[in-house]
């Protein structure tokens, strides 16, 4: 009876552990059914894609399966990335990261991760999870996702206009693409198309643009069709190859966008075939496609078609037409031009603003430095004295010279840096002003030049600030910019001429940077004051291996005993000229710089001597 018991219980277990795995098995099934059809309607209704993928991790936790649960997760993620819930759907990819997971599906976690950082913008960082998610997928060749990922490198890489990289990994993609896959294949081919042309790489252009044509015909897929017939169309036009071969297509690329009520573009493909026509001369059939791109154009593009109108207008000798369009062409551009300056000189104001601000606290921080510097070095002296002063009396004594050549050393760098930072905001200010003054009344001229030569100006100060040195031909255009917008401050009371010799090699000889210009600032405020017919000029040249510069005024000279120390703007008095120049022969090896002002009542001449530094 007690061996009958224990066989009767024996099957009993046997009988709930094959239950509960054919439970099991059963919620395998069904997990990945929700999964199926979650895919299926990602496309077409989300929320439907979200409760399949709701129930398959319900089911997964059920039967306490991490793959599956990961897996489930992914796809979450996937539906609430498509609905824009990013923080839910990194919660979820976050989760699975903290599991030990198959390495296809840790590769598929990182995807959607930098898809969360793509869809955010966040384009740098995108790019790196994306370039890890791919290490780890490569790893087991899991082609299918790859395929998208290599795909979103190369978008990421061609928006950051890394053309190259963008190439590179598109290719990839398309050689383990599946032949089953035809979306796939098809998107790539036609990127890769895109890609090819902005490198100017026009025959692979031509053979991805035909293969993609050719499958995209054969599977009747419209939205391709339509991509591609408009760059063929854009192609041919543009590179004038067959102007007949630009018209076909951009007639089936209107259709077709006609057809999928794609209107909003349907301007840019008018514009193609209508030139396309100008070019063949049959400007009646040009004017129609013309008339039709003016549509929905955008403001940027009307003075393109304007232009087209007006040369085909001209072609059929009807002149008053012709000179209307070309009117309608300069008016707008006119406007865009407008726009443009006021937004840019808006951008340039608040540029200067914030690199005011920035240099008083380079200023301040600079302060603070020299001050705990100071404290720091005095401190470190008086307990080396009190220690050593006995004992090491010598040793003592040319430690403390020492310290004291460096303190000097490090104050004159700090010195030197504050300088570098301090601008003249009334000179500058002044500038911008008459600038917006010109552009006010509409004067295109003087203010594109004069906002060229202040663009110039503050970005050689900016840029070079930090540089012991600069070349002859970045201190001459920056000496230019700084004439023409003193010119423009003094109603051009004086002119001005700078002159490089044929013996100075502009790109390579070098001089101390944002030397020169305090001694024009001097010739300007002070030499040339009350004096209607000023001339400066400013001459570079060599004499062997020396580099000389001379700045000449004709104003009414100084006495240079007495008045040296005060004609310099405060911001580089004569001293701090000297203290610097000493300091750069301490520390740039050969160089030696020498200053010679001769002053009369006729004029002042500075000339300026440096040895070449190599």
């Amino acid at each position: 009876m007690k061996i009958i018991y224990i066989i009767t219980l024996f099957i009993t277990v046997c009988n709930i552990y094959t239950i509960h795995s054919q439970n099991d098995t059963n919620k395998v099934l069904e997990i990945q059914q929700n999964l199926k059809k979650s895919k299926e309607l990602i496309h077409k209704n989300l929320d439907s894609s979200l409760f399949y993928s709701d129930k398959a991790i319900q089911l997964s936790k059920l039967i306490i399966n991490d793959t599956l649960i990961s897996k489930s997760n992914l796809q979450k993620s996937s539906v609430l990335i498509y609905k824009k819930k990013f923080s839910e759907a990194d919660s979820l990819l976050q989760y699975n990261l903290t599991k030990k997971l198959p390495k296809h599906i840790e590769g598929q976690t990182w995807h959607n991760i930098g898809t969360i950082q793509y869809y955010k913008q966040n384009f740098k960082k995108a790019l790196g999870i994306y370039i890890k998610a791919s290490k780890i997928l490569e790893q087991v060749k899991e082609s299918t996702q790859l395929v998208d990922t290599y795909s979103n490198i190369a978008t990421i890489n061609a928006s950051l206009k890394n053309f190259a990289n963008a190439e590179k990994y598109l290719e990839r993609a398309l050689s383990i693409s599946s032949d089953s896959n035809k979306a796939a294949r098809l998107k790539i081919l036609v990127n890769l198309s895109i890609i090819y042309h902005e490198q100017k790489l026009f025959k692979k252009y031509i053979s991805s643009i035909s293969k993609a044509e050719k499958l995209a015909e054969k599977y009747n897929s419209k939205n391709a069709l339509s991509i591609i017939y408009t760059n063929q169309s854009k192609y041919y036009s543009d590179t004038g190859d067959n102007y007949d071969y630009a018209i076909e297509y951009g007639k089936k690329a209107i259709a077709i966008k006609k057809e999928l009520k794609r209107i909003q573009n349907l301007y840019f493909t008018y514009n193609n075939v209508g030139y396309s026509y100008l070019k063949k001369e049959e400007y009646k059939k040009a004017i129609v496609y013309l008339d039709s791109a003016l549509h929905n154009a955008q403001p940027t593009a009307k003075p393109i078609i304007y232009n087209n109108l007006k040369d085909a207008y001209s072609g059929l000798k009807n002149y008053k037409s012709a000179v209307h369009y070309a009117n309608l062409k300069d008016q707008i551009k006119d406007s865009i031009t407008s726009a443009q300056q006021k937004e840019k000189v808006a951008e340039l104001t608040e540029k200067f603003e914030s690199e005011k601000k920035q240099q008083q606290i380079n200023i301040l921080d600079t302060k603070n430095e020299l001050q705990a510097f100071t404290i720091q070095q005095q401190n470190y002296l008086l307990v080396v004295l009190a220690v050593f002063v006995i004992l090491f009396l010598i040793l003592g004594y040319f430690g403390f010279k020492n310290y004291k050549t460096k303190q000097q050393l490090n104050t004159l760098l700090l010195q030197q840096k504050l300088r570098k930072t301090q601008l003249n905001p009334h000179f500058l200010f002044n500038a911008l002003q008459s600038i917006q003054n010109f552009i006010y009344q509409n004067d295109k001229e003087k203010s594109s030049s004069y906002l060229t030569s202040y663009s110039k100006l503050i970005r050689f100060i900016l840029e070079k600030s930090d540089d012991n040195f600069s070349s002859v031909s970045e201190d001459r255009l920056a000496l230019e910019s700084y004439l023409n917008l003193q010119q423009l401050n003094n109603n051009n009371s004086f002119s001005y001429t700078v002159t490089v010799e044929d013996t100075v090699d502009e790109d390579f000889d070098m001089l101390p940077t944002l030397i020169t210009q305090p001694f024009v600032e001097n010739a300007i405020l002070h030499g040339l004051k009350n004096n209607s017919n000023g001339v400066i000029a400013v001459k570079y040249y060599k004499n062997n291996n020396d580099l000389y510069i001379s700045i000449i005024d004709n104003g009414k000279g100084y006495d240079a005993p007495k008045e040296d120390s005060k004609r310099l703007h405060k911001s580089m008095s004569m001293n701090i000229i000297k203290e610097q120049l000493k300091n750069l022969n301490r520390t740039s090896g050969n160089f030696k710089g020498i200053i010679d002002i001769q002053s009369s009542p006729k004029g002042t001449k500075v000339s300026l001597k440096f040895t070449t530094v190599n």
